[in-house]
């Protein structure tokens, strides 16, 4: 990732690590019940391959939650950039646990502006992103919690957004990472 990538990639997550850390500093105030209720994450580190994201779970059920959070996503290859953000809502189920760790299985719906850019044109236009993802919540008696996950975001919208942008975007969507938080 060259020197603009990583300033687009902080600017990106600064926002995101600064709710995190007031969400954080309020759960920690308030003290954890048995079993977690509210959850709070980031998982900027999935930017290095493109999609990043941060969000905010709520339990739904004893082992079903809903999530409400952004994504954001940065990818370059061969002078053309794709980058943008944008929000939705998701679904989580822990099928093992009967509570709200261990394995999970979720899906999101986001509504993404994306901005593709190269020395010759720039374009945006809003994309449907539809996500799937799996992963293990290795939750602490704290209340902190990291979860590593795979999954695939795919952007429904124009292809190509500008000439030369379609392999940029085909290989786009992949969800990599660790994702980082705390419960209360």
């Amino acid at each position: 990732m060259n020197k603009h990538g990583s300033e687009v990639v902080l600017r990106i997550c600064a926002p995101l690590i600064i709710v995190s850390a007031l969400i954080t500093t309020q759960a920690v105030a308030q003290g954890l019940r048995n079993v977690p209720q509210r959850f709070v994450e980031i998982q900027p580190a999935g930017l290095l391959l493109g999609i990043g994201s941060g969000q905010i779970e709520f339990a739904a059920g004893r082992n079903t939650s809903i999530s409400v959070g952004g994504v954001a996503v940065y990818s370059e290859q061969d002078g053309v950039q794709i980058r943008g953000g944008g929000g939705g809502i998701g679904v989580r189920h822990y099928p093992a646990s009967g509570e709200l760790r261990g394995t999970v299985v979720a899906a999101r719906v986001d509504v993404v502006s994306l901005e593709a850019s190269s020395p010759w044109t720039r374009r945006s236009r809003l994309y449907l992103g539809v996500a799937g993802f799996v992963g293990h919540r290795f939750l602490a008696n704290s209340g902190f919690f990291f979860e590593p996950r795979i999954g695939y975001e795919y952007f429904v919208g124009p292809r190509p957004l500008i000439p030369r942008s379609q392999q940029l975007q085909d290989d786009l969507g992949l969800i990599i990472g660790v994702a980082v938080g705390h419960s209360w």
